[in-house]
C-alpha cells in the first residue's frame, strides 16, 4: 500500500511540475506582452520636464554642513508623493564657497527654468543679492539668514522669504538663558556686519527690558581673529556674569573659545547660532567640550530629529530642518501656481502660508495629503520640520515663531539640552517682526518741582549738524535736511540756522536721482535751495564749540550771536558709540559726553541761551545725556547708553536707508503737531520708535515741560 501511495504522489508531483512549467511560459508571454504595450504607451506620452529649484549654499569650507541630507530628502518625499503638477522637483546646486556669489545669483536669475532659489546662508550675502532677485522677480528663500535689518529692507517685496524670525528673538532668548542661569550683568561681543548689527541693536534694549545691567558691548571687525583676545580681556575686566558671543565667522568663534579657555573662565560664555556648525568641533577638538549657546532648530514636536537619526544614523546639524522646509514650501507653492514662477509663485506662497484647512506636516504621507488638498482647491495648515509655518500676514517675509535649542558640546557632538519657543506657548512671548516691538519701560516724568524761572523769549535759533559722510550714511544727512526744510517752512531764515553737513549726496556717483536727497521713499527733494554754512570736512570739535559759544575766528566766521532771551533748537544725526558722537571730519574725532558738558557750561556762563532743546539721533546717545547738567539744557535721545538707534525706510533702488526712526519721529511731529507739549512729543516718539528707549535727560533743570511746546523752538 505504501508503494502505491508513493507512486501516486510521484505522478502528482510530475503533473504539478509540468503545469508550473507551462504556467511560467504563459506568464512570461503575458509579461512580455504587457511590457511591450507599456513601452509603446510610454513612447507615445511625452515626459514632463522637472521643475527646477536653485540652491546656493556653502558645500565646502568652514560653513559646510550636511545640507543635501535635508534638501534631497525633501525632494524625494515630494516626488514619491506624485510630484508637482505632474512634474518631478529637481535641485540645481552651486557651492558658493567655490563660485562667485554674484555670478551664481545672476546665473540663477537669468535661467527661466529655475523657478526659485534657496539660499544663501548668511545675512551679509543676502544683502548683496536680494535686490537682484527682487528686481528680477524671482523668489529667493534664505532659510536662516536672520538679520533684523533684512525685515526692514526687504519685507513686503514678495520675492524675498525666510523661515526664521529675525535675531531680535535670538537676542532675547540668549539674555533669558543668561538670566535663568543667575546672571545679573551681561556683556556682548559681536561683529560689524548685518548679522552682528542685529545683536548690537537689540542687546541693550532687551537687557533694559529684563532689568539686566550691561557691562559692555564690544564690536569687532569681521573675521579679525586677533581682536578676539582683546575683546574678551576688555570685557571680563567689568566682570559680567555672562558674555554673549554673536559672531558669524567660524574662525572668530574658535578664536574666542581659545581666549575663554586660556585666559580664564570667570564669566559664562554663550554663543549664538552661527557657532553651531561642525567646524567649531573639528577646529577646537577637546577645547570645544562644554561650550554652549543657542541655535535655530527643529520643533521637538515635529519628530524631524528622530526621523533624521533613523534615516542617517545621527541627529541633524543646525538649520537642516529649515532647509527641508524651504524645499517643501516652494514645491507646494508651485503646485498652486501650476509650475509658474515670478509673481504667480509669489502669490501662491502667500496663499499657501495663509491656509487654515486640514493640518498637514512634513512627512511624506502628509505631503501627499497636502498635494491632494491643493488639487481640490483646499489650502492646508502646514506644519514644517522647523515648526509652525505661519507668516506675518502683512509683509509675508518672516515666520511668526521659531524654535531655539540650547546646545552644549558633549563628547564631540552638539547636544540639545532644552528648547525655547517664541510662539507664545513657550518661554518667550511672541516678538513677531522687528518693526512691531515697542518698549515696555516708559520714562516717568516729575509733574511738579522747582522749575527754573525763565526770561521772556525774544527769538529762536537752530543748530543742525550731520556728523557722518558718504553714501552709506545717507540717512544722517537726509534727517538733517528734512529738519532744515521744516524749519524754513516754519519761518526760519538762513541767518537763524547754522547748517553743518558733508553735502556729498546730491551729486554722488551712486545717486540715480542727481541733485535729489530724500528722507522717505518717493518723498520730496530736501536738497532744494539749501544753504550750507560749514562743510563737515572743514570743521573740528573746537570749531563746533566756537560756533555755539559765539566765538568768531578765522575758521568760524559764522557763529551764534545769541543772548539769554533766545531759545536754541539743536538737531544732530550721526554715528555714536559709548564714548560719544563720531565726528567724521578731516580728522576723525569723538565728541565725548565731557566735551558737550563743557560746551553747554561755557554757553551758560556767557548767557548764550534761554533754553536749549537738543534732539540727538545717534547710537548710545544716552551716554551724552547722562553727562549733561547745565541749567536750561534738555536732551531728547533716541537710545539709552546701551542701545543703538534704528534706521528707517530702506530704498532698494538707491540701496541705502533714507532715515533714522527717532529722527523721523521728531520731524514728523514738527510737521504735523508742532504745538505738542514735551510730554506729548515723548509719547509720539515712544509709540513710533521701536527697539530703543526714547529718553529725556536733564529735563528737571530745563523748565516746566508740561507748559513748554515744541513750537517754542521750531517756529519763528
Amino acid at each position: 500500500m505504501y508503494f502505491y501511495v508513493l507512486k501516486e504522489l510521484n505522478l502528482f508531483n510530475y503533473m504539478l511540475r509540468l503545469m508550473k512549467f507551462h504556467l511560467k511560459k504563459i506568464l512570461l508571454i503575458l509579461s512580455l506582452s504587457i511590457l511591450f504595450n507599456a513601452c509603446n504607451k510610454f513612447e507615445a506620452v511625452e515626459q514632463k520636464p522637472s521643475l527646477k529649484i536653485g540652491v546656493m549654499l556653502p558645500y565646502s569650507g568652514e560653513y559646510q554642513s550636511d545640507w543635501d541630507n535635508a534638501l534631497d530628502w525633501a525632494v524625494e518625499n515630494i516626488n514619491l508623493s506624485g510630484g508637482i503638477t505632474g512634474h518631478n522637483i529637481e535641485l540645481v546646486k552651486k557651492d558658493i564657497a567655490k563660485y562667485d556669489l554674484i555670478s551664481v545669483a545672476e546665473e540663477f536669475i537669468a535661467d527661466d527654468d529655475i523657478k526659485a532659489v534657496i539660499g544663501p546662508l548668511t545675512s551679509s550675502h543676502v544683502f548683496e543679492i536680494a535686490p537682484k532677485f527682487i528686481s528680477g522677480r524671482k523668489i529667493l528663500m534664505a532659510p536662516v539668514a536672520t538679520s533684523a535689518n533684512i525685515s526692514r529692507a526687504f519685507a513686503g517685496k514678495k520675492y524675498f522669504w525666510r523661515l526664521a524670525e529675525p535675531d531680535i528673538s535670538q537676542t532675547k532668548t540668549l539674555l533669558l538663558l543668561a538670566q535663568a542661569g543667575g546672571a545679573r550683568s551681561v556683556g556682548l561681543i559681536t561683529e560689524n556686519s548685518p548679522y552682528g548689527a542685529s545683536f548690537e541693536d537689540w542687546f541693550g534694549y532687551f537687557a533694559t527690558e529684563l532689568g539686566l545691567e550691561v557691562s559692555g558691548i564690544h564690536v569687532m571687525q569681521t573675521a579679525d581673529t586677533l581682536e578676539c583676545d582683546h575683546a574678551w580681556e576688555t570685557l571680563i575686566q567689568e566682570k559680567p556674569d555672562a558674555v554673549i558671543a554673536a559672531l558669524a565667522s567660524p574662525a572668530q568663534n574658535s578664536a574666542l573659545a581659545r581666549c575663554y579657555r586660556s585666559n580664564g573662565q570667570q564669566s559664562r560664555l554663550l554663543y549664538s547660532d552661527a557657532a553651531c556648525l561642525p567646524n567649531l568641533i573639528s577646529d577646537l577638538g577637546s577645547w570645544a567640550e562644554n561650550l554652549e549657546g543657542i541655535t535655530l532648530t527643529s520643533n521637538p514636536s515635529s519628530g524631524f530629529d528622530i526621523s533624521y537619526k533613523v534615516r542617517y544614523g545621527n541627529y541633524p546639524d543646525a538649520f537642516l530642518a529649515h532647509m527641508y522646509d524651504a524645499v517643501m514650501l516652494l514645491s507646494l507653492a508651485l503646485e498652486i501656481s501650476d509650475g509658474e514662477g515670478e509673481e504667480d509663485l509669489a502669490t501662491a506662497l502667500m496663499t499657501l502660508v495663509s491656509g487654515d484647512g486640514e493640518e498637514c506636516s512634513w512627512q511624506r504621507d502628509e505631503i501627499a495629503d497636502a498635494i491632494a488638498l491643493l488639487r481640490e482647491g483646499i489650502y492646508p495648515d502646514l506644519k514644517g520640520a522647523s515648526g509652525s509655518l505661519n507668516y506675518d500676514d502683512l509683509y509675508f517675509t518672516d515666520v511668526t515663531s521659531s524654535t531655539y535649542g540650547h546646545w552644549r558640546v558633549d563628547a564631540g557632538q552638539f547636544v540639545i539640552t532644552d528648547f525655547y519657543t517664541t510662539d507664545g506657548s513657550g518661554r518667550i512671548s511672541s516678538t513677531s517682526a522687528a518693526y512691531r516691538i515697542i518698549a515696555n519701560e516708559r520714562q516717568d516724568f516729575t509733574a511738579t518741582g522747582a522749575w527754573p524761572e525763565l526770561q521772556t523769549k525774544t527769538d529762536n535759533y537752530a543748530f543742525l549738524m550731520a556728523t557722518s559722510k558718504g553714501w552709506d550714511n545717507y540717512r544722517h544727512q537726509a534727517d538733517v535736511l528734512h529738519t532744515y526744510q521744516l524749519l524754513k517752512k516754519n519761518g526760519f531764515d538762513d541767518d537763524h540756522i547754522i547748517l553743518i553737513l558733508a553735502d556729498d549726496l546730491a551729486n554722488a556717483a551712486s545717486n540715480i536721482l542727481p541733485g535729489v536727497v530724500r528722507n522717505e521713499v518717493g518723498g520730496e527733494d530736501l536738497h532744494e535751495n539749501v544753504v550750507v554754512d560749514y562743510k563737515l570736512e572743514e570743521i573740528n570739535s573746537e570749531d563746533i564749540k566756537n560756533i555755539l559759544t559765539g566765538t568768531s575766528t578765522d575758521q568760524t566766521s559764522n557763529v551764534f550771536s545769541t543772548t539769554s532771551t533766545n531759545n536754541i533748537f539743536m538737531f544732530t544725526s550721526g554715528h555714536g558709540s559709548p564714548s560719544g558722537m563720531v565726528l567724521e571730519s578731516s580728522n576723525l574725532e569723538s565728541l565725548s559726553p565731557q566735551y558737550w558738558q563743557s560746551v553747554f557750561e561755557e554757553m551758560h556762563q556767557n548767557n548764550k541761551y534761554r533754553q536749549v532743546f537738543w534732539a540727538l539721533e545717534a547710537c548710545y546717545s544716552g551716554t551724552i545725556g547722562e553727562a549733561i547738567s547745565a541749567p536750561g539744557v534738555m536732551l531728547m535721545t533716541g537710545a539709552n547708553p546701551y542701545e543703538t538707534s534704528k534706521a528707517n525706510f530702506y530704498d532698494s533702488e538707491l540701496k541705502v536707508w533714507l532715515a533714522d526712526k527717532f529722527a523721523f519721529s521728531i520731524n514728523n511731529t514738527i510737521s504735523e503737531a508742532p504745538e505738542s507739549l514735551f510730554p506729548e512729543l515723548y509719547e509720539k516718539s515712544y509709540l513710533y520708535v521701536n527697539g530703543s528707549h526714547v529718553s529725556f535727560y536733564n529735563y528737571q533743570k530745563f523748565g516746566n515741560i508740561y507748559e513748554t511746546k515744541l513750537s517754542d523752538f521750531v517756529k519763528r
